[in-house]
C-alpha cells in the first residue's frame, strides 16, 4: 500500500489569488499585487470601500472555473503519483463551489482518480502522511507532516517545513523528473 500525500487546491495547484486580485483591482480601480497580501485575512489590505466584501468573490462559482495551474504542479503530481497515493483536499467556500472545483481538478489533474478528491474545511480528518497546504492553520490538528506551500500571506509563519515551489516538493520526497 502506498503512503498518502494530500494536496490543497487553492494556491497550491490552482492560482486563485491572481484571478481574485484581478477581479478586485478591476472592480475597485486598485493595483494590489499578490506580494502585498502578507496576511491570511486580507480585507484590511484592500480599499475601505471593499473591506470584507473582498470575500464575496469567493461566492462566485465562475471564479474557480478557469484558474491558472500553479507552475510545475501537474508534472510534480504526476511524478509523485508513481510512488504515492495522491489526494486533493480542498475547502469549498460554499456548496456552490464544489462542482467548479471538482471540474477544475478533472480538467487539469484527471490522472488522479476522482475518488481522491475530498471537499472539506476540516483537513484534520484526512488520514495522510503529508499535507501540502498554504494555510498553516490546516496543520494544527493534522496527524501527519505539514509542508507549508509558500505564499506571501503565510510568509510570517515559521512553525512548519516550507516548500517554495513544486521542485522543492519533489526534492523533499527525493524524486527527480
Amino acid at each position: 500500500m502506498k503512503q498518502r500525500i494530500s494536496v490543497d487546491q487553492d494556491q497550491c495547484i490552482a492560482d486563485i489569488l491572481s484571478v481574485w486580485l484581478y477581479r478586485y483591482n478591476n472592480d475597485y480601480n486598485d493595483n494590489l499585487t499578490s506580494d502585498q497580501i502578507t496576511q491570511w485575512n486580507f480585507h484590511e489590505l484592500v480599499k475601505p470601500s471593499c473591506s470584507k466584501k473582498i470575500y464575496k468573490y469567493l461566492d462566485d462559482p465562475s471564479l474557480f472555473a478557469n484558474l491558472p495551474v500553479i507552475e510545475g504542479s501537474q508534472d510534480a503530481i504526476r511524478k509523485l503519483s508513481e510512488s504515492y497515493e495522491i489526494f486533493f483536499v480542498t475547502a469549498p467556500f460554499n456548496p456552490n463551489n464544489i462542482l467548479p472545483k471538482y471540474n477544475w481538478l478533472k480538467k487539469h489533474f484527471g490522472f488522479i482518480p476522482e475518488e481522491n478528491y475530498v471537499f472539506t474545511r476540516n483537513k484534520s480528518i484526512i488520514n495522510s502522511s503529508w499535507l501540502i497546504d498554504d494555510k498553516p492553520e490546516n496543520f494544527i490538528e493534522f496527524q501527519g507532516v505539514g509542508l507549508l506551500y509558500s505564499a506571501p500571506h503565510n510568509s510570517k509563519c515559521n512553525k512548519y517545513r516550507r516548500v517554495g515551489n513544486w521542485q522543492d516538493v519533489l526534492n523533499f520526497f527525493n524524486i527527480n523528473i
